[in-house]
């Protein structure tokens, strides 16, 4: 992935925003959309604030949306929804240096580092190779264990929000690249980390490889140290041939990662295992409870993603539903849901199955689904994409009832939707289907949540509804909104005729470049026929 400026760096970010999203935590936010409709204007725009970075940065701060995300039934994170702009800018300028990083990382062909290798072709967006990672970090894992007797088992804790700024520009300067990418890289990250100096945004590509460039240091002293070890992102396996060493080995590791990143490991992940227990118990499919369940090792056998711009998108679904059809995903389903407490990597692929179920069968699992909501909270979100995504193919009976069992949960306040994410999530549903009632829980969930998170696709639905009366009284707090909401108003103004014609005339003197180019995305699309604002 050899790039010698920036231009083809910043394309290749928006192409990898676009079709991957920022994270895997958040919807997809609509901006995504002007990304991909208006490639070059961004590319333009991001080129700019990369020669005028300064100005830039002090006119049009990046802003973040924050929030907590649970993690399994009473757990929570802290999650970030970066700035778009600011997202493709930093996704841009890291892949600037990004061959620098691969080439100072231990190379692949030793089969110790299996986390975000770099891709040599990245002209379709994805980043990094498909090749390799974390089945080929559990076999290899598996084959050290096999001429080991024990391993000693290491997970990072909370390594995003706690790498050290100063250690990650210490190992940019390291780099032999010479431009302004590292101080810009510096500079956006420590506005993320609201000037502390530690933190990275949790999941977006950027990060990854920038986490990978820190560990990188760790990883050269085990190398140098001749331990037998390898690594999948936080995940570390180290392999030892007595419990001495074992505790050795542990305490060398512990050490290096306070000492130079200030990183600690996590005490509850943190184990010495025989090597007989770590080969048994090594992944999902061959752990006691699934041993004999051929349909699961099928499931996460499957590539449930697939591209549906690939030349062989249609070849590829198809194979795709052959295998499903062999799966009893209902049946599977049932098992979950009938446990105290759900196996979420099992459910979560569960759900995802249903979108290329036959009609029949997809009713039934949504069904099923809407019986156990509360059940399903640790992966809502999978829960929600996927009945969002089934919708137009469901009976009105089945619209109705996912509706009338979200609203429920809305009007009383159940914990299910207490969450900022979840309640995100379920406007995007309830965004599908125009009714009254509907309307009325929009509403309620914007007055209830005061972040743009929720109040930003609530605005986006109403626009889509062309609720005039909401809007026009809405539009009036403006100036006081979030970044996010204002785009979201702008995009907005063209439900609300001429209205939002003298309002865009009156208010355009304060929109920065982005918002623009937001501007003109709406204006472009409110003239095309059929066209219906994508929430």
């Amino acid at each position: 992935m050899a790039k010698t400026n920036l231009k083809p760096c910043l394309q290749t970010a928006i192409d990898n925003v676009v079709r991957f999203g920022d994270t895997d935590i958040f919807p997809f936010p609509i901006e995504n959309h002007i990304l991909h409709d208006k490639r070059e204007d961004v590319v333009k725009l991001l080129r700019s604030a990369y020669s005028s970075f300064n100005d830039c940065f002090v006119l049009h701060p990046p802003s973040h949306i924050n929030t907590l995300c649970p993690v399994g039934q009473s757990g929570f994170r802290w999650a970030t929804q970066q700035d778009p702009f600011w997202n493709a800018f930093l996704l841009g300028i890291t892949l600037s240096i990004a061959d620098d990083i691969e080439a100072s990382r231990i190379p692949t062909d030793k089969q110790i580092i299996f986390s975000y290798r770099l891709a040599a072709d990245t002209t379709n967006g994805a980043l990094f190779r498909d090749d390799i990672g974390w089945q080929d970090f559990m076999s290899h894992s598996t084959a050290l264990a096999q001429n080991h007797k024990f391993v000693v088992l290491c997970d990072i804790a909370d390594c995003y929000q706690r790498v050290y700024h100063h250690r990650l520009e210490n190992a940019l300067r390291q780099l032999p690249s010479k431009n302004a990418a590292a101080k810009q890289i510096m500079e956006v990250l420590q506005h993320f980390s609201n000037t502390k100096s530690y933190g990275l945004p949790i999941g977006g590509p950027a990060a990854r490889i920038l986490v990978e460039l820190v560990l990188n240091l760790t990883d050269q002293l085990l190398k140098s140290h001749q331990i037998a070890f390898c690594r999948y992102a936080d995940d570390y396996h180290i392999f030892v041939d007595n419990h001495d060493e074992a505790y050795e080995k542990l305490l060398f590791i512990s050490e290096k990662l306070l000492r130079n990143d200030g990183l600690s490991l996590q005490k509850s992940k943190t184990r010495i295992v025989s090597s007989a227990e770590f080969i048994s118990t090594q992944s999902i499919l061959s752990s006691p409870e699934l041993e004999d369940d051929s349909d699961t090792k099928l499931l996460f056998k499957l590539k449930l993603r697939f591209d549906p711009y690939s030349s062989r998108a249609d070849e590829q679904y198809e194979q795709l539903k052959s295998v499903l059809d062999k799966i009893d995903v209902v049946r599977m389903l049932n098992i979950e849901l009938a446990k105290s407490r759900i196996h979420a990597a099992v459910t979560r692929r569960l759900v995802a199955a249903i979108r290329h179920l036959d009609i029949a069968v997809k009713e039934n699992a949504i069904l099923t689904l809407l019986k156990n909501l509360d059940g399903l909270y640790p992966v809502f979100p999978i829960v929600a994409i996927t009945l969002k995504s089934c919708l137009s193919e469901l009976s009105n009976e089945t619209r109705d009832r996912i509706c009338e069992v979200l609203r429920e949960r809305v009007i009383r306040k159940s914990f299910l939707l207490r969450s900022e994410l979840h309640a995100a999530f379920t406007v995007r549903v309830l965004s599908e289907m125009k009714t009254s009632d509907n309307e009325d829980i929009l509403v309620n969930l914007y007055n209830s949540f005061r972040t743009p998170l929720v109040r930003r696709d609530v605005i986006l639905a109403m626009a889509k509804w062309k609720e005039y009366p909401w809007l026009a009284d809405q539009i009036n707090d403006y100036s006081g909104v979030s970044p996010w909401e204002k785009r979201a108003f702008i995009i907005a103004s063209y439900a609300m005729g001429d209205a939002g014609s003298h309002w865009r005339d009156h208010m355009k003197k304060s929109f920065n470049a982005f918002e623009l180019l937001v501007r003109d995305w709406a204006a472009e699309k409110s003239n095309q026929k059929g066209w219906s604002i994508p929430i």
